[in-house]
């Protein structure tokens, strides 16, 4: 994303959070950014669209810092130290929470509840993913509804924090949160069945294969528009460009395995380098839907599928 861009979303946000979303109008946002209405229009569609940017850029920061690696150390000392990020960070995006806490935004539009709706299935899949890892058989049969408790615990916490005056500190808070998690687990009985199942989700993850989904055809869209941008170029120059498109295409999408980043790094330098200006359009908005894909579908646990 541009700079420019993000002290836009950066200055939204905050507007929002004093204001509320539905407040603030159109007007105060271009003289908070000193820009025209016209100018605000080049950059977001509506107001809409500018706050389905507020969220995605927020929202994915939040997120990262949460599933960082952990560092070294067994699973549960990684899991330990992600919860602690996630505590830590509450200070960092307290006008953005109290955006998000003070109004109705899925009733905005369908799309921004689609995101926020599926941001909250991201982060539980995830939970469900660490847990398995921490926990192992032990968690196995029961590991939704354990990662539905700890869901809910965290976020309890998390508004705890949020409107808690004083510091405190977020690694005696994760160490407590994990122990408290350690018992859950050591609670199941033999012939305990669980409350939830996958199939209790199926209609969870039908979604998140649609969204994929439409995420595969914008990538490939985006593919479709760089191949017709190189098209204007000279034969020799434009058939070099394709090439490289077609293998960072296959690269991405066409292999079972996580894409290598040093072969991705490369073709785009090489795609940057072109330094046509039609070409450099088309370039990135395809950046712009590869990092899209990447923030909110994951290359390290996680490989692209060409399904």
């Amino acid at each position: 994303m541009d700079e420019r861009r993000a002290q836009f979303i950066e200055a939204a946000m905050k507007l929002f959070a004093e204001k509320g979303y539905h407040a603030t109008s159109i007007q105060d946002l271009v003289e908070a950014w000193g820009i025209s209405k016209g100018a605000f229009y080049h950059h977001f569609a509506s107001k809409e669209d500018l706050l389905l940017a507020v969220l995605r850029y927020y929202s994915e920061k939040m997120v990262a810092d949460f599933m960082a690696d952990g560092g070294e150390g067994t699973e549960k000392e990684r899991f330990t130290r992600q919860l602690a990020a996630h505590f830590s960070h509450i200070r960092e995006y307290k006008d953005f929470l109290r955006m998000m806490m003070s109004e109705q935004l899925p009733k905005v539009n369908p799309e921004v509840e689609r995101y926020m709706f599926r941001q909250h299935g991201r982060l539980f899949l995830w939970y469900c993913t660490r847990l398995a890892e921490v926990y192992g058989e032990a968690v196995g049969p029961y590991v939704y509804d354990v990662a539905m408790m700890t869901n809910g615990i965290v976020r309890q916490y998390l508004f705890y924090f949020f409107f808690r005056e004083e510091a405190f500190d977020a690694d005696e808070a994760a160490r407590f949160l994990v122990r408290r998690i350690d018992a859950i687990v050591a609670s199941f009985t033999a012939d305990e069945r669980p409350l939830l199942t996958e199939e209790s989700f199926a209609p969870w993850m039908k979604l998140e294969e649609r969204e994929r989904e439409r995420q595969r055809e914008r990538l490939a869209s985006a593919f479709a528009a760089v191949r017709e941008a190189a098209n204007g170029l000279d034969p020799k120059r434009a058939n070099d460009v394709l090439e490289a498109v077609a293998a960072l295409e296959e690269e991405l999408l066409g292999r079972d395995e996580p894409p290598r980043a040093y072969i991705v790094e490369a073709l785009l330098l090489y795609l940057r380098h072109q330094q046509a200006p039609s070409l450099a359009a088309a370039l990135d908005a395809l950046i712009q839907e590869m990092e899209a894909y990447q923030r909110l579908n994951g290359w390290e646990r996680e490989p692209w599928k060409k399904r």
